[in-house]
């Protein structure tokens, strides 16, 4: 009886510690994590000076493997059409501008990926990226893969005698037109048409949906 009693009382208590996203992942996070992860993209420089950078960068990068590797031609970067931002942004405010993976062909050998990693390694920790693997542990064979603190993102992953991928990321950001103004207002929740800077559930506000 005893027993019965106590699964009773379990069956009732449990739910309620049971967050949305642990049923269901696609979730949104609840109001107090959702402005924690807003007030990130709040600090992070604007998304046109990210995107600056990284056009920067990307010229250093292909005048780099031009350098080491001059069989291996790069072609234009392409930009994603989906905008907004992803996990763990996806329910925030903010947007990405991402460059489609680029495959240039042929992919340099052993001994030239190694001169241009070698060559862009100080160039990307100068601009205050650094590489992103956990600590002590060596990347995949081929794999160049580095993270701004704020969250901009540059992969390169090598097979050579085939081709070389290649892609960058500004990670989750908001223009600067989105501080001073809405959102597109495809852009903005479907639930909260009136969301605006700095989009905040707590004070100072701008988001209620």
């Amino acid at each position: 009886m005893l027993a019965l009693v106590i699964v009773a009382l379990l069956s009732v208590a449990l739910p309620s510690c049971v967050k949305d996203t642990t049923v269901n992942p696609y979730a949104a996070p609840d109001h107090g994590e959702l402005d924690r992860l807003q007030k990130i993209i709040n600090d992070r420089p604007d998304l046109e000076a990210a995107r600056q950078q990284l056009t920067a960068l990307d010229g250093q990068i292909r005048a780099t493997i031009a350098q080491f590797s001059a069989q291996t031609v790069v072609g234009p970067s392409t930009l994603k059409p989906d905008r907004g931002c992803t996990d763990p942004y996806g329910h925030n405010i903010g947007d990405t501008m991402t460059v489609e993976k680029i495959y240039a062909r042929p992919a340099p050998t052993d001994q030239q990926w190694q001169q241009i990693t070698a060559a862009l390694s100080p160039i990307l920790t100068a601009a205050n990226f650094k590489p992103n693997t956990p600590a002590g542990v060596p990347p995949a064979a081929g794999t160049f893969s580095w993270i701004a603190d704020d969250g901009a993102t540059i992969e390169m992953i090598n097979n050579p005698g085939s081709v070389l991928a290649y892609g960058y990321s500004t990670g989750c950001r908001l223009p600067a037109a989105w501080r001073t103004g809405q959102p597109p207002a495809d852009l903005r929740p479907v639930d909260d048409a009136d969301a605006h800077y700095p989009y905040l559930y707590q004070s100072p506000g701008g988001r209620s949906g």
